[in-house]
């Protein structure tokens, strides 16, 4: 059992604490189990404060408000998000993906094919292409905090749109947190800045990472 479960079945516990006070060690020790559901629920209350606790930690001196403007990797993605900057607001679009076709493991029907945002809940809307996509909306600039708050993103996977706001951990390394609601119940994710090139004109563009320091 690892640290963080054992702290959480000790907070659940604390419900039964007042009755194992008054039974004797044999009694105390058949007591009854952590609930699943219970402890489910403060494992994930725990992960959310410790990733809003990241997501909230300034880093340094405040950065230029074009500071998050570039080309950032998603690795977990497989694509290069670029953001740019609107007036006062930034938003991002899919500049490249690993795979922007679909292949044989997506059925004979679409293998070849560009992937598309057939997901969308507006049918007349899923037969765009993914690449080029906007994905993110409405980030602003907030020295105070010295983060990008106020955002949504799109999410390709369901067709869902949530809040997010990000900082950058360093020049080149960016934490992006989508969220439901309030910041504490999201997630966070971690993007390298890249230089995106081609190696020939109008060849393929390939994405070389910088260091993320």
């Amino acid at each position: 059992m690892n640290s963080q479960c054992m702290f959480t079945c000790m907070i659940v516990r604390m419900h039964f604490a007042s009755d194992a006070v008054r039974r004797n060690t044999a009694v105390a020790s058949r007591r009854r189990p952590c609930r699943p559901w219970l402890c489910a629920l403060v494992s994930l209350l725990l992960a959310g404060i410790n990733g809003y606790a990241m997501a909230g930690s300034a880093q340094g001196e405040p950065a230029a408000a074009s500071a998050i403007v570039g080309d950032w990797l998603v690795a977990n993605r497989g694509a290069v998000i670029r953001i740019q900057q609107a007036g006062d607001k930034f938003d991002g679009y899919i500049a490249w993906q690993l795979h922007d076709t679909y292949g044989p493991e997506d059925g004979p029907a679409l293998d070849g094919k560009v992937v598309t945002d057939r997901n969308n809940p507006d049918p007349a809307l899923r037969a765009r292409p993914l690449t080029g996509l906007r994905l993110l909306t409405g980030l602003q600039y907030n020295r105070a905090d010295n983060k990008w708050t106020g955002g949504e993103v799109y999410d390709t996977d369901n067709g869902r749109t949530y809040h997010c706001m990000v900082r950058l951990a360093s020049p080149n390394r960016l934490v992006f947190r989508g969220y439901i609601g309030i910041p504490l119940f999201g997630k966070n994710t971690y993007w390298t800045r890249v230089i995106m090139r081609s190696p020939v004109p109008g060849g393929l563009p390939y994405v070389m990472a910088v260091s993320s320091h």
